[in-house]
């Protein structure tokens, strides 16, 4: 009986004509109701198809990109973030002009994509760190002062625009090269650094990339990459099924155990290209597929990036991936 009343009240009626209007008023809103269901439901069920959420991209001088069809093209294929891999190669430095780095994030501002910019990449950075003879504390601290530089001349450009996502570090970490504990802990000084660096420019997420060849157990490059990192960047790491570096099985086993210890914090890659004879080429689409269904079945993962839009926008992978994802 209280129930009764607290109706009564709250809609101010207690005759015949207060219950036929509130029965029009249900029957007004009941259409409404469906249609804002039926919106989200459709916007949830494009989410769960949408395997790919970021694309890596390696500039080179070479490349004449038409920003605008690039990003519609990843709009289209609810691709979310764009990984610039460097804005400075070498001596390549792609900052020397405003316009290159405008035209991205205005482009990408656009068609509401993100981008996340990578920094200094030394293209002698995996032969120095081979050289039994090299000083990696020094080597590293002459990166730290490279990628320190380039953020600077980024950060001029990129805090003009709210595309602006993040830092990409180039220096990608492997099995090989810092299996002892000396190199480990100069690793971890080094970032370490570099993340409070970044962040005195600006607070944006912070994003590291690896690789592995079976060098160390997944569980010891798990261990290692926790602690070169210490959750103040976000993982990436390559499936190494197109390098041809593991199988589908220790690839699985890899993506499973990183995406157990770090959770939030970590992004597979796909590998968008296959080696033959030396030469790389765009991977086929029932290949990209099976690594897709392999990260799916490996562990709870969420979001997955692609390297790299030059083997997405090949025409037969581009036309494959937007008929089975996109339409």
């Amino acid at each position: 009986m209280q129930e009764m009343h607290k109706i009564k009240i709250l809609y101010g009626y207690s005759g015949s004509f207060s219950i036929k209007t509130y029965h029009y008023a249900i029957i007004a809103i009941i259409p409404i109701v469906l249609l804002i269901m039926l919106f989200f439901s459709s916007s949830f069920d494009t989410k769960k198809e949408t395997p790919i959420n970021s694309i890596f991209y390696q500039p080179l001088l070479k490349d004449t990109m038409e920003w605008d069809n690039v990003f519609k093209e990843m709009h289209t294929c609810h691709i979310e973030k764009l990984i610039l891999q460097w804005s400075k190669y070498d001596v390549v430095d792609f900052m020397q002009s405003d316009s290159w780095l405008t035209e991205i994030l205005s482009q990408a501002q656009k068609h509401n994509i993100k981008v996340i910019i990578g920094l200094y990449g030394d293209n002698k950075y995996f032969k120095t760190l081979e050289n039994p003879t090299t000083d990696v504390p020094k080597y590293l601290k002459y990166l730290l002062k490279m990628n320190t530089l380039q953020a600077k001349k980024v950060y001029a450009i990129a805090q003009n625009y709210s595309a602006f996502d993040g830092w990409y570090v180039y220096d990608e970490i492997d099995d090989t090269n810092f299996n002892t504990t000396p190199k480990e802990e100069a690793l971890k000084n080094y970032l370490q650094s570099l993340a409070s660096t970044l962040n005195t420019i600006t607070k944006r997420p912070l994003y590291i990339s690896g690789y592995f060849s079976n060098a160390m157990s997944p569980l010891e490059y798990t261990r290692m990459f926790s602690n070169i990192t210490q959750k103040n960047y976000t993982v990436l790491l390559q499936s190494g099924i197109g390098a041809n570096l593991v199988d589908n099985n220790n690839s699985s086993l890899y993506m499973r155990t990183f995406s157990e210890q770090f959770q939030g914090q970590f992004i597979p890659i796909v590998e968008g290209f296959t080696m033959k004879d030396s030469n790389i080429t765009a991977i086929e689409f029932k290949a990209l597929e099976a690594q897709i269904d392999l990260l799916k079945s490996s562990a709870n993962i969420h979001q997955t990036s692609l390297f790299s839009l030059r083997y997405f926008l090949d025409k037969k992978l581009l036309h494959n991936y937007k008929t089975k994802y996109c339409n």
